[in-house]
């Protein structure tokens, strides 16, 4: 007779699993203190806790029925561990990488190009638009991905598909330095936040019906004194 794992065994490995479940949340990245997304964390806890369990799953498949399936036991275990947990933690999973895509970190982590950009956004004496929204703190957080997203949805699946190509141009390195902008800055990006507010409406009023008509655009004014990037003042130019 064949020797079977006995339910006391697979139960074992299973909970054995599950006793992992605090190394997986200690091994999570932590924000800021007072900037986490509990819901956030939870997830990406969910999705470590998946991956054992389903590895764990078809471990016990393999080990109880040797591979062949007997009975609708069998099917359970295989069809929970090679195809259910997979797609439940393939789809939590890309939900977090979208996310996590837009933080400061991900930006930066294209550092041939990002990183005299990110250095200068992130550098205190710098003078430049960039830098003073992120010193300020006018925008807590993703402040790449604020600025740089259009808002709405459409502007979130625009944001998505040129992401995508820059990924693809900095891993097969058919980007080309300096990096540019594809589009002219649009006004809409920089009234998103400002035109609802109102010292910018008390100084801008003058010049409001032109920004919002796009007749004139918010760079004209304050590309000298403030560009979106100081990069010769980072280099100490």
């Amino acid at each position: 007779m064949k020797r079977r794992l006995r339910p006391s065994g697979w139960q074992g490995l299973l909970g054995a699993s599950l006793l992992l479940f605090p190394l997986i949340a200690q091994a999570q990245q932590e924000a800021a203190r007072f900037q986490q997304d509990p819901v956030e964390q939870v997830a990406a806890r969910l999705v470590g806790a998946l991956a054992i369990l389903g590895i764990a799953v078809v471990i016990v498949s393999l080990l109880k029925y040797r591979g062949v399936a007997v009975g609708s036991a069998s099917w359970v275990l295989l069809i929970a561990g090679a195809v259910a947990l997979p797609l439940l933690v393939t789809g939590v999973g890309t939900i977090l990488v979208f996310e996590r895509a837009e933080r400061v970190e991900f930006c930066a982590s294209c550092h041939l190009t990002m990183k005299p950009f990110i250095d200068d956004m992130e550098n205190p004496r710098s003078s430049s638009l960039a830098a003073l929204h992120y010193t300020n703190r006018y925008i807590p957080d993703n402040q790449c991905y604020e600025c740089h997203t259009s808002y709405g949805l459409f502007g979130t699946l625009q944001a998505k598909k040129e992401g995508l190509n820059d990924v693809y141009r900095y891993y097969t390195r058919t980007f080309h330095l300096p990096i540019r902008l594809r589009h002219p800055y649009p006004n809409d990006d920089c009234l998103k936040c400002h035109a609802g507010s109102a010292k910018w409406t008390e100084d801008h009023q003058d010049y409001k019906d032109a920004l919002f008509s796009g007749e004139a655009t918010c760079m004209q004014c304050h590309a000298d004194s403030h560009p979106a990037h100081n990069l010769a003042q980072r280099l100490g130019r």
